[in-house]
């Protein structure tokens, strides 16, 4: 036997909210990881970061030949 729902609209008006809730929510929390500003987030570094930088050959710049006296 089956039980019949004795609030079917209170039940779907719950549902749409929590629905909506988590979508809005979903979607706050997108555009705060788009702007790096989530609470779990580390800070970016401040340091420049070079690529190439230490690797032998790529410290002088082009067209000047390399020191081999």
């Amino acid at each position: 036997m089956t039980r019949a729902r004795r609030h079917p609209l209170a039940s779907m008006l719950i549902a749409a909210v929590l629905i909506l809730t988590f979508v809005i929510a979903g979607y706050g929390v997108f555009l705060a990881s788009d702007a790096g500003r989530l609470p779990w987030q580390e800070d970016p570094t401040r340091i420049a970061i070079t690529p190439f930088a230490g690797i032998p050959g790529f410290d002088q710049p082009i067209g000047t030949p390399a020191s081999g006296n």
